[in-house]
């Protein structure tokens, strides 16, 4: 009975996580494989044993109180101590296979490398295979096992569990702002040299609870993010990029974040993407669960850019 409740226990501090992350009792119960009504009933239950509300809810939006933020970092400590002792029981050198993984041709050698060579140190018998691409890959069709992807999701019947947080945030260059002045407000954006990555010329920034869109006059457009990056640099114009791909940048001032009062829409994260929930090999699994690790202790938004 004890072990009943303590693993009850792990589930619900595993859906508090997972609301905490995902905003929405919804997306952290389908996360979770679970469903909604069920996913609001163990976090009342865990709200009832701690003793403390640990989010605000109206019938349009949920938020963590005070008392919640600090939770989500108890948790994501227990839970992480809760893995490495089931990793402690378990021969890591045992999963075998071949795992093939794509991702964006800057996220991949940005930061997914060096979560790969961790990775192949703690799995020696897995055979990993990277294709970095900023092409949309059809998981199914080219016998692809993972993608990790950035971004807004997009419906679809692939599964996608969310392992960070991102924000975009617009840039430029030092040089191009002062040449053009920085905007005041997001409707001057429209007055600017838009870089735009694939056809995303429409911007839609939030604040106060009020969205906005703009539509932004293209002047350079590529599908690969990395080189609308190298153009903000250069100076041709503003563009909407990560934060992971430009905290260098950022941080060196080669470029310069505007409008950083506003929330650029919709929400963005990291996803792991796979094509089934059923029968999840096991090189997936333990690749997932490496990489949740790895960003715990090396936050995407503190990445490097480039490398």
């Amino acid at each position: 009975m004890v072990v009943n409740q303590m693993l009850d226990s792990i589930d619900e501090l595993r859906l508090f996580v997972a609301v905490f992350e995902e905003g929405s009792i919804r997306a952290a119960s389908a996360r979770l494989g679970m469903t909604a009504a069920g996913g609001s009933k163990r976090l009342l239950a865990l709200e009832d044993r701690v003793g403390r509300r640990l989010f605000n809810r109206t019938t349009r939006k949920l938020s963590a109180t005070t008392d919640g933020q600090t939770f989500y970092q108890d948790a994501q400590a227990i839970l992480a101590s809760v893995q490495e002792a089931e990793r402690g029981l378990s021969d890591a050198t045992e999963i075998t296979g071949r795992l093939r993984i794509t991702a964006s041709a800057s996220f991949a050698p940005g930061y997914l490398s060096s979560v790969i060579s961790s990775y192949l140190i703690h799995y020696p018998k897995v055979v990993v295979e990277l294709d970095p691409t900023d092409r949309t890959v059809d998981l199914v069709a080219e016998g692809i096992d993972l993608a990790i992807r950035h971004g807004v999701m997009a419906d679809s019947t692939l599964i996608a569990q969310r392992v960070s947080p991102s924000r975009r945030l617009i840039c430029a260059s030092p040089r191009y702002w002062e040449q053009n002045g920085m905007p005041a407000s997001p409707k001057e954006l429209s007055d600017y040299d838009g870089l735009i990555i694939g056809k995303e010329n429409r911007w839609t920034l939030a604040r106060n609870g009020v969205e906005k869109t703009f539509r932004i006059r293209s002047r350079f457009e590529s599908s690969m993010g990395e080189v609308v990056r190298q153009m903000a640099v250069d100076g041709h114009g503003v563009a909407l990029l990560a934060d992971w791909h430009v905290a260098d940048d950022l941080r060196s001032g080669k470029l310069v974040e505007a409008l950083a009062d506003w929330t650029i829409g919709p929400p963005s994260g990291i996803y792991a993407v796979y094509p089934s929930r059923a029968n999840i090999a096991p090189p997936v699994s333990s690749f997932i669960a490496h990489l949740k690790e790895w960003i715990a202790a090396h936050p995407v938004e503190m990445a490097t850019g480039r490398r």
